[in-house]
């Protein structure tokens, strides 16, 4: 029986032979294990996102020159927002990237499913993802910027499939951006062509009025409520221009939709107004109160001056645009590209060594002690009797 210190250590020294032996054994099957498994190389890429806009091109093509949001890398966000690394993040794992990084690194090939492949395009697809996505670690670094490390047999493949995940997301952002700067473009293009021929429609029943009631001219009074009406109106329709064209790509919650509509709200009461006069005292006349031919002379020349104010803020909108359109796309930028790593990341020999022998002593102890255990109760008087009554039975 194992009643001390004393009597477990004598019993350890005395079988240190058979502890010594299992726990070499273990060893060297740890060691051999070690060096059979196949060696494992990680590769990791360093992105950079581009600054995030607090507009699109559109709103840019219309308010030129107003602030941006913070720019990636930490500053401006607070603890747990959704940054635009954190997005980016979210789209490397996104099925139209990784689709795109299996076709050009030839992973079907590169993970042996060429024969599964032809029989279940499908099947083989989603095992390739499978291992590709075991394969990637993508993450978010406290400073915004993101990782992507891939863990794989060949070092060179490691780093071509990390750093083609950069390319691929930069690739499909980039043509997002230049889609909507085409449409940003193409949509004022249409409205400055529509204004044109407006305008000039305009100028005609101006011309042929003024030659049928011989009226060319009116009041200073009267050209300055033209003057200012028409600024009001041409900027009421720039803004549902605007308006518009933000409705054709965002939902109406969108709070520049909420504020452009706002906006044009205070805009039609302050021309109404001055239109038809109202409780507030002005230093004009309303048109209202205006002589008939003078008043249809009034708003003859006040339509042709709102179409020459928007006509010539499209113009101005539409070269925005085309700068927008031409200017060189926010790109990902590599911080660092994935360089072939030269030293493996699996399988750490050293460490499974050192569990063979940890293990091969716990497993040659535990043997010993159990040993003596079964040695000690064939001895007693109970286990003999036990073992008597059994056989008996038997």
């Amino acid at each position: 029986m194992i009643n001390s210190f004393y009597d477990l250590l004598y019993i350890l020294v005395k079988n240190r032979k058979t502890i010594f032996w299992i726990t070499f054994g273990f060893t060297v099957f740890a060691l051999v294990l070690s060096l059979l498994i196949p060696k494992k190389y990680k590769a990791t890429a360093t992105l950079m996102p581009p600054a995030s806009q607090s507009m699109s091109l559109m709103s840019l093509a219309f308010k030129a020159g107003m602030p941006s949001d913070p720019e990636v890398g930490g500053v401006g966000f607070m603890p747990g927002m959704v940054t635009p690394s954190d997005i980016f993040a979210f789209m490397l794992k996104n099925g139209a990237i990784t689709g795109r990084v299996i076709d050009q690194c030839g992973l079907v090939n590169h993970y042996k499913k060429e024969r599964q492949w032809t029989k279940d395009p499908r099947k083989a697809l989603y095992d390739v993802n499978k291992k590709l996505d075991k394969a990637t670690a993508i993450k978010v670094t406290e400073e915004r910027f993101i990782t992507v490390t891939i863990e794989d047999k060949s070092p060179d493949k490691a780093a071509e499939i990390a750093n083609c995940y950069g390319d691929v997301l930069n690739s499909i952002y980039s043509q997002l951006n230049m889609s909507q700067g085409q449409r940003a473009r193409e949509f004022i293009e249409n409205r400055v062509a529509q204004e044109e021929v407006l305008l000039r429609e305009m100028e005609d029943s101006l011309r042929v009025f003024q030659k049928r009631f011989r009226t060319v001219s009116i009041t200073e009074e009267m050209k300055a409520l033209i003057e200012m009406s028409a600024k009001i109106e041409a900027d009421i329709m720039t803004k549902r221009i605007e308006l518009e064209a933000l409705k054709s790509y965002n939902t109406k919650d969108n709070s520049q939709i909420k504020v452009l509509t706002t906006e044009i709200d205070k805009a039609e009461q302050q021309l109404n107004n001055l239109m038809v006069g109202g409780k507030d005292k002005t230093l004009f006349i309303p048109f209202a109160k205006a002589p008939d031919i003078g008043t249809e002379l009034t708003r003859r020349m006040r339509a042709v001056r709102i179409h020459q104010e928007v006509y010539a803020l499209l113009v101005e909108q539409l070269e925005h645009a085309k700068i927008l359109e031409a200017k060189d796309t926010p790109k990902i930028q590599f911080l660092e590209r994935a360089a072939p790593p030269w030293k493996k990341s699996w399988p750490k020999r050293s460490l499974i060594t050192l569990i063979g022998l940890f293990l091969g002593f716990a497993v040659g102890v535990i043997l010993i002690l159990f040993k003596e255990w079964i040695f000690n109760l064939k001895q007693s008087e109970e286990y003999l009797i036990k073992y008597k009554l059994i056989s008996k039975l038997l």
